[in-house]
């Protein structure tokens, strides 16, 4: 069934091309520990926007093939990347209606589409920079490799933007009947719903967010994982235990400053925060400050990372350089040290990003 799937896919983006807009990116990341264990991951998306009236078809799928698990025994997750293999899942599938100032979506989608990522956490390949281990670890959301259905807008005025998305409260990535993201259980899995308003001025981004879930899952004795493992982890306890009917939230504020520009080179500064209001949560408590220079073809960022789990703290600290060889091509190494109860790990990656 996957394969016939994944065929169907292909034609539908090869048939589009002609007359749409059809873009992809492939990442392929090599870990290691530094001593003996190695991993190599490899990440495929392939985007497709076709034209319809005031808006848009909007389809995404993502690829992910890896040699083996995590090189180190980190809660977070190192990689934002590192998820198990997956022939083919969708990422979006859905109609984009697009006004002057505003947009509504609906359909399938994840919440690191219109969430979290801002330019200088982009830089870095922990997976809390993508999205808060507060929200990631403790709730089993539509958040990358998974996806769900999903009402989203967004409203701009000025300097102003507000944005708002409604999900389905598990996320799924599968093709089966009771795993595949076009379901619909508010009565099992919850309602997620999250709200952002941001300000930009003159480089500078602030966010501030809140994301509220109508479920509490279990904490998995595996969520000391990835964020996006500990994702999967809680799902499969919800798979067997079902969740509290009970209503938790989780908070955040973001900053992102320029320190200094000056033709076309710049550095910025970075702080974030974000609190769940539930201390029973797989993560509670996490916080990152950090700094980047970006030029035009250099990115450079050093990042310290404090997360608060129901099972201990974790720190770490991240290291990293972009450069991009060409338009289309760039080179990212990265060192990250991680230290939390299970031990202290060291670990370096080497990533190529291909955008064609």
């Amino acid at each position: 069934m996957k394969r016939i799937v994944t065929t169907m896919l292909c034609g539908f983006y090869l048939s589009c091309a002609a007359a749409q807009h059809v873009s992809g990116q492939y990442i392929t990341d090599g870990h290691w520990d530094l001593k003996k264990n190695v991993n190599w991951v490899n990440l495929l998306r392939l985007n497709l926007s076709i034209t319809l009236g005031k808006g848009s078809v909007e389809a995404a799928t993502i690829h992910v093939a890896q040699t083996d698990h995590s090189v180190i025994g980190d809660w977070q997750g190192f990689c934002n990347i590192d998820a198990e293999n997956t022939l083919a899942a969708i990422a979006v599938l859905g109609y984009m209606h697009q006004w002057d100032n505003a947009h509504l979506f609906a359909g399938v989608r994840n919440v690191n589409e219109d969430f979290f990522t801002s330019d200088v956490t982009a830089l870095f390949i922990n997976s809390s920079c993508g999205i808060f281990p507060t929200i990631a670890a403790s709730y089993p959301i539509a958040n990358y490799p998974l996806s769900g259905l999903t009402l989203y807008f967004d409203v701009t005025k000025g300097e102003w933007t507000f944005r708002n998305s409604l999900y389905n409260g598990v996320g799924y990535k599968g093709w089966k009947r009771h795993d595949n993201p076009f379901l619909v259980r508010p009565k099992r899995d919850g309602m997620f719903n999250i709200s952002q308003l941001e300000y930009a001025h003159r480089g500078a981004r602030y966010f501030a967010g809140v994301a509220i879930h109508s479920r509490q899952f279990p904490v998995g004795s595996d969520s000391e994982n990835s964020s996006s493992d500990a994702s999967c982890d809680v799902s499969k306890n919800h798979d067997d235990d079902a969740p509290a009917r009970h209503t938790s939230c989780a908070w955040w504020l973001y900053g992102e400053q320029p320190l200094w520009t000056t033709d076309g080179k710049a550095v910025l500064g970075m702080v974030q925060y974000s609190e769940n209001t539930n201390r029973n949560s797989t993560c509670y408590r996490y916080a990152e400050v950090g700094c980047a220079y970006r030029d035009d073809r250099n990115e450079c960022g050093l990042s310290g990372q404090y997360a608060r789990y129901y099972n201990g703290t974790e720190y770490s600290a991240e290291v990293t350089w972009k450069h991009k060889l060409t338009e289309s091509i760039a080179l990212q190494p990265s060192f990250q040290y991680i230290s939390n109860s299970d031990g202290n790990y060291t670990v370096a990656s080497l990533r190529l990003y291909f955008d064609f």
